[in-house]
């Protein structure tokens, strides 16, 4: 069996690359995988300027289409998996990948990660959305991360080729049981709650609010934590709050590996106040779970909804609400959520049940 992943793998880190990352390691463990990396520009960019035109990504794209055709009509594989992006040029990108997949008769699945597909279905032209049809009708099969995100495909292709697969998370981020243990041991006697933003420092992702949330607090009732690539638009601002409140608010640059995990562990209340357009599931709320947090988030948003439940998994707030974020904080206290998301993980969004998943997919 030999197959072929195309997508964006680290860096930049994201949930998308993450995912990628994890089923190539996973699949090479018992299967011939080759793969290509649509990530040619290593850093995070703004969210203003993704899925817009750009002259210098086309050039690059151009580029390397050549030889990256050559390897997929080269190469006989006997499946070709791809994860797209969340704008129609994100997904277009992609368009000489699928062609080349067609021509060869490769089993061809689509795995989104975004909950925003069919926004931006609906918002094409007639003979965008032509194109769109043409593609997706003939893959095998298309994948997305929660139930409750299969109706961004209804009408679009058959009902029995959307498929469900939740992400997972990475093995060396899991805890053990004694570290959830001694989590719990150090959160009855620790005076300050101890909270965790870990993920791009995107406007998007709700990062400005939690800041001007976090001007409420006094510094020796709570340390804020601040984990991933800044979103250069408002890399001013940031730098401003960590200079302002140096005891409160700390930056920890990107995490990867036993860094992430001890900075997780070390924290009790996971938030991600995200309202971001091309939210699908985020791997960083069940890497949250994995380490024993209790999180705050907003559930409607994307896929957040699949993995996320207000009371059994943490609190639910309203984004760009600022007093709302400030009472999440204040009123997340149970330790009961440490142990539930914990399990929860183990049961359900392991490495190994995430790529058992997707073998049950595409093979």
């Amino acid at each position: 069996m030999k197959i072929l992943i195309i997508g964006p793998f680290p860096n930049p880190i994201t949930g998308q690359s993450i995912a990628n990352e994890m089923v190539l390691n996973g699949l090479k463990e018992n299967y011939e995988v080759d793969y290509i990396d649509t990530n040619f520009f290593k850093e995070l960019t703004d969210k203003t300027k993704q899925g817009k035109f750009d002259f210098n990504k086309i050039k690059i794209t151009l580029k390397n289409s050549f030889s990256e055709c050559k390897k997929i009509l080269k190469n006989n594989y006997d499946i070709v998996y791809m994860t797209p992006g969340g704008t129609f040029l994100g997904f277009m990108r992609f368009f000489h990948y699928m062609i080349c997949s067609f021509f060869k008769k490769n089993k061809v699945f689509l795995h989104i990660h975004n909950g925003c597909f069919r926004e931006v279905y609906n918002s094409q032209n007639n003979f965008k959305r032509k194109i769109l049809d043409i593609l997706l009708r003939k893959v095998n099969g298309v994948i997305v991360l929660g139930n409750s995100l299969k109706n961004m495909f209804e009408g679009i292709i058959p009902e029995d080729k959307i498929y469900v697969c939740e992400n997972g998370v990475q093995d060396d981020i899991v805890a053990t049981e004694d570290e959830i243990k001694e989590k719990i041991d150090r959160y009855n006697k620790d005076t300050k709650k101890r909270v965790l933003y870990l993920s791009n420092l995107m406007e998007e992702k709700g990062i400005l609010d939690l800041l001007k949330a976090s001007e409420k607090f006094n510094d020796d009732e709570i340390e804020f934590n601040l984990a991933g690539a800044i979103e250069p638009s408002i890399k001013k601002k940031i730098e401003e709050y960590l200079k302002e409140y140096p005891k409160k608010i700390k930056y920890h640059g990107i995490v990867r590996g036993e860094q992430k995990k001890k900075l997780l562990l070390e924290n009790y209340i996971f938030i991600l106040p995200t309202y971001y357009s091309n939210e699908g599931q985020p791997i960083s709320i069940l890497e949250a779970y994995a380490t024993g947090c209790a999180v705050i988030t907003d559930e409607t948003i994307g896929g957040i909804k699949d993995i996320f439940k207000n009371e059994i998994n943490g609190i639910s707030i309203r984004n760009r609400d600022v007093e709302d974020i400030l009472n999440g904080i204040k009123n997340i206290s149970d330790v009961k959520y440490f142990g539930e998301n914990y399990r929860l993980v183990r049961e359900k969004n392991t490495k190994e049940i995430f790529i058992k998943n997707i073998e049950k997919i595409v093979l």
